[in-house]
């Protein structure tokens, strides 16, 4: 099997910073590779939302090299990171809040990650950003699915974000477990990279491509495409390709390990 990775990160042109954050660890051990990413959006309406987007994406990174590389060796890997991720946020719930009461800083981020490891993935999300599977199969057998799952849930009313690690307290996560088929990406977004995006947009733009340099510069076109929408909001979004087959894919060679 073979995984293929790339992302994209952009402040946009009408924001001063970009409060979004992300991550992406790929670790192989016992001939097997393990991946890892998040994405973050600091919560706009507070100060420092780039603090605090920037803190979780940094700890989670320290977190997986630390704990969670090693629970996903194990035999009930899935089960595992679960808890051990729901822990991870509860420790950097406690970070968040002590820097309130120190610095009278009330500050918040979305969170959205995932684990995968062969075919499976565990995903752990709080907010408004997205995680989709983009499933090639379904392009090519012309079914009537668009063949773009929305894993994640919209943890927003109204408008108004629900559920984040920070400001409002830590509300329980919702937690996915799902599988990969032959050709499957994951695309973990932030809102200012799908809410002006088009049904399946993402699908039929990325499905295609089977290199790292070329999907990025997908990406790249679907920000330019998405700030000629009017879109002005930071843009994050990390995807991850999965192959039975590793010749599918065309390498470079080079391990990948990005924390922005």
């Amino acid at each position: 099997m073979a995984y293929i990775t790339s992302w994209y990160w952009n402040k946009g042109d009408f924001r001063k910073v970009n409060e979004d954050s992300f991550t992406l660890q790929r670790v192989r051990a016992r001939k097997k590779e393990l991946i890892f990413a998040a994405v973050c959006d600091g919560i706009g309406g507070l100060r420092a939302g780039e603090c605090a987007s920037g803190l979780v994406a940094e700890q989670l990174t320290e977190w997986f090299y630390r704990e969670g590389f090693w629970k996903m060796r194990s035999l009930f890997w899935t089960k595992q990171m679960k808890k051990r991720a729901l822990d991870a946020l509860l420790d950097m719930q406690e970070k968040l809040e002590r820097c309130e009461r120190e610095e009278k800083i009330c500050s918040g981020t979305t969170v959205t990650m995932v684990f995968v490891r062969g075919r499976r993935f565990v995903l752990v999300h709080l907010g408004d950003s997205r995680a989709y599977q983009l499933c090639r199969k379904r392009c090519l057998n012309r079914e009537k699915q668009t063949g773009t799952r929305q894993l994640s849930q919209d943890h927003e009313e109204g408008g108004v974000l629900r559920r984040c690690v920070g400001a409002f307290g830590l509300e329980v996560p919702q937690l996915y477990t799902g599988t990969l088929d032959d050709g499957d990406m994951l695309l973990l977004c932030t809102d200012g990279f799908y809410k002006k995006a088009p049904p399946d947009f993402f699908r039929i733009c990325l499905y295609e491509e089977r290199e790292a340099g070329q999907l990025y510069r997908r990406l790249k076109g679907i920000g330019s495409f998405l700030t000629a929408q009017g879109e002005k909001d930071n843009m994050t979004a990390v995807l991850i390709g999965y192959e039975k087959e590793e010749s599918v894919w065309k390498k470079n060679g080079k391990s990948v390990k990005n924390t922005f």
